[in-house]
């Protein structure tokens, strides 16, 4: 055990001043003045996981947390990374047999009792509280908003029976040859698809009619193959048509098709051969999407329903050159409106009963020609200049954003749209 050095000032007076409730700041005052002795009396200073852990016999994980929650920066961090009552009780039942400890018990053992009454107060208890502290820290926020994606994506891989490592989306605009519309490109991928429970068809993509952006009745926007080949899919021999071969980890398994309404949706059925393809590339054309020249605000450009659970999702979305020079990204996820209801998507930043409070940094990619590569997927550039080259635009330059996120949650609306900044309505 290191020597023990002059006292240092303590946690109150160090401690840098934040927006607290009065309560939550009492009880995080007392108890990081009382932890700090006690830390030094076990495991001198600065304090180190391993003294803890062969001092007093502390398991790694409740070690490692003492130690963080003693260094941190300001109540909130230090509420947040501070082990439970039960662990708190643990230390100090452990500590009792280290003389030096005795004096600095006592207080410690009120301050963990005044902590744990404070839980039972919060309706939700322990959740409750990294909530309202992470309004006020993004970094406690983004943790846990980590955790509970990461909860999520094993429980719903067990459940749909199936996942995937990377899931990803491109979508490409640019004017349409009418001088009037705005046509996409859309690319998504599949990489690492795996089936967890024997027998699960594995849907891929769903091909949908939806009302044409110009609201003529009974209008619908056409999506066909990038060659310009027929619209729809009604066999699996029309589905292989969206497969881009370089993108693809071939040959390709038997597919299948399943009408619902309007919309086909291509399947590995439940008897496709393992182990499933390492890669999956599909692309379509869609005519119409929007616009060439928008008269309001905002603009809502595709609305993503994610229904494979992945470990990561990116969505990129580019525009010619030239097209919305002033147009800024923007991203919003909503809960999705009762079965067979189309609802009017609202606004991103706009405070909504539909909207949920989900982290998506957008990433602006570097400009000039070609496509930015992706971490983790070689072929990423390659495969989506191989399909604009196909679709005959190649010689097109654009301009993109990327969105990334671990572990998405599936079922809930991606709302991906553009603010237009020179507008008079922004």
């Amino acid at each position: 055990m290191d020597t023990l050095t002059d006292p240092a000032p303590s946690a109150a007076q160090t401690r840098p001043t934040e927006p607290a409730a009065p309560r939550e700041a009492q009880v995080a005052a007392a108890l990081r003045d009382a932890l700090h002795p006690l830390l030094d009396a076990l495991a001198g200073r600065p304090p180190r996981p391993i003294r803890l852990m062969r001092g007093i016999g502390l398991d790694k994980s409740l070690a490692s947390r003492l130690v963080q929650a003693a260094r941190a920066e300001s109540d909130s961090q230090f509420l947040h990374l501070l082990p439970s009552p039960t662990g708190l009780r643990i230390l100090i039942e452990r500590s009792r047999a280290i003389p030096e400890a005795a004096a600095v018990l006592p207080a410690f053992e009120r301050a963990v009792e005044a902590f744990a009454a404070l839980l039972d107060a919060l309706p939700g208890g322990r959740q409750a509280l990294d909530a309202r502290l992470g309004e006020e820290l993004s970094s406690i926020r983004e943790r846990r908003e980590h955790m509970a994606r990461q909860a999520s994506f094993k429980a719903v891989s067990f459940l749909f029976g199936h996942y995937c490592e990377t899931l990803s989306t491109a979508m490409f605009l640019f004017p349409a040859a009418d001088g009037q519309r705005v046509d996409a490109i859309e690319v998504h991928r599949r990489l690492g698809l795996r089936r967890i429970t024997p027998g699960t068809p594995l849907p891929l993509i769903s091909l949908h009619a939806k009302p044409d952006a110009s609201g003529a009745p009974g209008d619908r926007l056409v999506v066909r193959p990038i060659d310009g080949g027929p619209a729809g899919a009604d066999s699996a021999v029309d589905a292989q048509r969206y497969f881009v071969a370089e993108g693809c980890s071939l040959p390709l398994p038997p597919l299948e098709v399943e009408r619902e309404g309007g919309s086909s949706t291509f399947l590995l059925g439940p008897q496709s051969p393992e182990p499933l393809p390492a890669r999956l590339t599909t692309a379509m054309r869609i005519n119409g999407v929007e616009p060439l020249h928008p008269d309001q605000a905002y603009l809502t450009v595709r609305n993503y329903m994610l229904h494979t659970p992945c470990q990561r999702l990116v969505r990129e979305i580019y525009l010619a050159d030239g097209l919305w020079p002033d147009a800024l990204p923007q991203i919003g996820f909503y809960l999705p409106g009762a079965s067979g209801t189309l609802l009017t998507p609202p606004p991103p930043g706009v405070p909504h009963y539909r909207r949920l409070n989900l982290s998506a940094p957008i990433e602006q990619l570097p400009a000039g020609p070609g496509v930015a590569p992706l971490t983790g997927v070689a072929d990423h550039a390659s495969v989506l200049t191989t399909v604009l080259r196909r679709a005959g635009l190649g010689a097109l330059n654009f301009r993109g954003w990327r969105c990334q996120t671990p572990y998405p949650v599936p079922l809930v609306e991606m709302q991906l749209g553009f603010r237009f900044a020179g507008h008079a309505g922004t």
